[in-house]
């Protein structure tokens, strides 16, 4: 079927679909970084729709605790602002689209949404992969991503209704004959015009900006996602297209181009879920099993050219994971656990021993706790990385719960955490410091795919009272850590500690 094209002139604005009031007023207090859960709410409220799908997900298995959550307002106590706005955008938006569009068009309008809706989902998986804490803006970047098609639909129906009909995820050059721009400018004008928060276009401009590198901001980074997302979409769909960026977006992001085997995991399961939560008939059941059979073969058959291409690509991802560990090293917070990593530790133990050096501590030891997580590598061997990962979250929280005024407890490295303990007065102080550790991570039950992970660890602790030098912090570090394997040696899951009045730096 040969397509009429409308010209060069892009769509105008006033062309496209204008939002209720009340979800007018709900994007503007989106945008409002200092907005109160009570605003928000009483907004919410004037829409019942939205209003059910708030209930509904406050409801939901991840968030419910054993109480019906009635009202608006305690859905949003219980899910929490943030994840609150980004819900009620995304649905102001695709409710808007979802009644301009023509009954006609119902077959084609189920496709474009299951493309958004897995698009939506591979993007909030690939952004946990990667890590990012922005995963639920990764979500609706996701989500406004394939909105472009939608609004092509609503105000180019007889035109891009039938080139969707020859390809389902036709070309910019396509787009441009067909609409006089890509469906990507176009959500990016409405998203502006309808006054939703600019990081959403900017990231969609990224992700279409071929020529550019992708860097570590935040903007940059959710670019990245939006790339993978793409492909992995049309993958998981069973189309093979050529999606441009897809190599540097993946080294950025420090993910395998095959990332999305692993986002596939319940795929099915997940969309039909949000399809139900926006309200979207998705037509006809999909086999996503089916289709990511095929989008396994498809990868499969290129598997040759990127074992050609693996050295090259592993010396470029090298050279990136150097480029973003100074980065790293270079801040103060680890990412994982939201403790203090190595260099702010070291920053720190630094400035204690300075203070004894210089007289400015003259009660008490300096007492020094190496915590290392028990058969960590089987967590990770027998559950996966990413519950290895939940882990090392869950213990960090653990340590900072149980940490104490004046302490410092900081990510070490790997597996292994640090605590600085500025005045231990007694030998018995110590050994009750170290077991306050000890017990507040054995009390730790961490949930994966339904399963119990029990999580203990091994702790050596070593306080002194004679520091003299800024040598002594990486004795104490070192004397700690022999105690450390002494308490793995003696059947892990326990505390091996020594109270000195002095160190002998060198010994």
């Amino acid at each position: 079927m040969a397509i009429t094209p409308l010209g060069p002139q892009p769509i105008a604005l006033d062309e496209l679909p204008s939002m209720p009031a009340a979800a007018v007023r709900i994007v503007g207090l989106c945008d409002d970084p200092d907005v109160e859960l009570s605003g928000l709410a009483d907004a919410v409220a004037l829409d019942p729709a939205l209003s059910a799908r708030i209930l509904r997900i406050a409801n939901s298995a991840a968030y419910n605790r054993g109480h019906e959550v009635t009202s608006v307002d305690r859905a949003m106590i219980l899910m929490g602002i943030k994840l609150v706005k980004l819900t009620a955008l995304g649905f102001v938006v695709s409710g808007t689209l979802s009644e301009q569009l023509d009954d006609d068009d119902d077959v084609l309008a189920s496709q474009i949404w299951r493309q958004c809706l897995v698009k939506a989902v591979a993007c909030r998986e690939l952004a946990e992969l990667a890590q990012l804490r922005v995963t639920p803006e990764a979500f609706l970047a996701g989500l406004f991503d394939g909105m472009g098609q939608l609004l092509a639909m609503v105000t180019r129906g007889a035109c891009f209704g039938p080139l969707l009909s020859q390809d389902p995820f036709p070309d910019a050059e396509a787009e441009r004959e067909c609409l006089g721009l890509t469906s990507s400018e176009l959500v990016r004008a409405a998203l502006r015009s309808w006054g939703v928060p600019e990081l959403y276009a900017r990231v969609l401009e990224g992700s279409d900006d071929t020529e550019a590198e992708f860097d570590g901001s935040e903007i940059g980074r959710l670019s990245a996602v939006v790339v993978l997302a793409r492909q992995a979409t049309q993958l998981l769909l069973g189309y093979r297209g050529e999606v441009t960026g897809v190599e540097s977006a993946a080294a950025v992001l420090g993910l395998d181009e095959l990332a999305v085997d692993t986002i596939a995991v319940d795929l099915a399961d997940h969309v039909n879920a949000l399809a139900d939560a926006l309200g979207v008939d998705l037509g006809a059941a999909v086999d996503f099993t089916r289709l990511l059979a095929h989008a396994r073969n498809q990868m499969i058959k290129t598997s040759m050219q990127i074992a050609e291409e693996s050295m090259l690509q592993t010396s470029r991802i090298n050279d990136l994971e150097e480029e973003r560990d100074e980065i790293s090293r270079g801040a103060l917070t680890d990412r994982l656990t939201g403790l203090p990593n190595r260099a702010s530790f070291d920053d720190t133990l630094a400035a204690v021993v300075e203070d004894r050096v210089a007289g400015r501590t003259v009660t008490g030891s300096l007492g020094v706790a190496m915590i290392d997580i028990d058969h960590f590598k089987v967590f990770n061997d027998t559950h996966g990385h990413r519950a290895g990962d939940r882990v090392l979250a869950a213990v960090g929280e653990a340590l900072a719960g149980c940490t104490r005024k004046g302490e410092t407890v900081a990510r070490y490295g790997g597996e292994e955490f640090v605590l600085i303990l500025p005045i231990v007065e007694t030998a018995t102080d110590l050994s009750d410091a170290a077991e306050r550790i000890r017990s507040a991570v054995e009390a730790l039950h961490v949930e994966r795919n339904g399963t119990v992970l029990h999580v203990t660890a091994s702790i050596g602790a070593v306080a002194s009272s004679a520091i003299d030098s800024a040598e002594s912090a990486a004795v104490l570090i070192e004397e700690a850590d022999q105690l450390l394997y002494r308490a793995k040696a003696e059947g892990r899951n326990r505390s091996c500690t020594e109270y000195r009045g002095a160190i002998l730096v060198g010994s």
